[in-house]
């Protein structure tokens, strides 16, 4: 039975379903005549209360009089536009509509999910929830890379590790000196790629090392810390795994639904000028 209950089929014509019973009673009473409108006690109520959520205060008389009479005439341009056609052909209401329908089936897709669920989904997608690796570091810019700079190198890296300033090695630079915790990310952004895989890789030390060489030159670098990339446990990151895992059901369980919509179409696609001017356009 947990099985059966597992099947998308299922799921599509629960969804299917729900369609239609959403559509019944969701549609406007009345609408098999077309010249004929009727608000219910209901409609009127809500209209009611988006006022007062609005404008947060009650409505009287005249605004609710007001209201009825902005509905009725919404209403009436609304069914004159449809039967005059006005609504076909036309790509913002096709957009809207297809964005509606879509709306409706997310929503109607909507399910909970299990801690063995999103084990799962934890184990499927890794590098999706996988934290970064973490560096602490001092670095010494030592200017771009030349002939001559590891003799450079290797006198101010024996001046850091005896003691000298920081200040008082190397060249100015827009880079900070000192990065605290820093994930490879923002290493990567202020230092390349290449200098930022080599920085997550160093066991931290009290000795300066180096030179290290970025997209501007040469560096000597001290890390101090490393927190090294992990896969968090569900319960530290359920949250954002049950969100990323229901974004991907709801899209597949709409995936789905639109497949078997489709089935019962017959389209035929008529490209023949449109490939003919793509031929003529390709290269050879």
């Amino acid at each position: 039975m947990y099985r059966f209950w597992r099947e998308p089929l299922v799921h599509f014509l629960l969804i299917g379903a729900a369609l239609f019973v959403f559509y019944d009673q969701t549609r406007e009473p009345g609408s098999e005549a077309p010249n004929r409108i009727v608000l219910s006690s209901g409609h009127v109520e809500q209209l009611a209360a988006n006022f007062k959520r609005t404008w947060m205060r009650p409505a009287t008389e005249a605004d609710l009089t007001a209201l009825i009479e902005n509905y009725v005439r919404e209403e009436v341009f609304y069914r004159e536009a449809l039967a005059m056609g006005l609504d076909q052909s036309d790509p913002i209401v096709r957009q809207r509509m297809r964005s509606k329908l879509e709306f409706i089936l997310e929503d109607l897709s909507s399910t909970e999910a299990t801690d063995e669920t999103l084990q799962a989904y934890l184990q499927e997608h890794p590098d999706t929830f996988r934290t970064q690796s973490q560096v602490s570091f001092q670095q010494v810019f030592l200017g771009p890379d030349r002939i001559g700079l590891a003799v450079e190198a290797a006198t101010a890296r024996a001046s850091l590790n005896a003691g000298a300033a920081v200040e008082s090695l190397g060249e100015p630079t827009l880079v900070p000196n000192v990065f605290t915790l820093a994930a490879q990310a923002e290493v990567e952004r202020s230092l390349g790629e290449r200098f930022s895989q080599e920085m997550v890789e160093l066991v931290p030390s009290d000795d300066w090392v180096g030179p290290m060489f970025s997209a501007y030159g040469g560096h000597l670098v001290k890390v101090s810390e490393r927190i090294d990339a992990r896969l968090p446990d569900l319960a530290e990151i359920r949250t954002l795994v049950e969100r990323e895992y229901l974004v991907e059901r709801r899209r597949e369980l709409k995936d789905l639904a639109y497949a078997k919509l489709r089935e019962g179409y017959d389209v035929t696609i008529e490209r023949g000028e449109v490939n003919a001017t793509a031929g003529a356009n390709e290269s050879p």
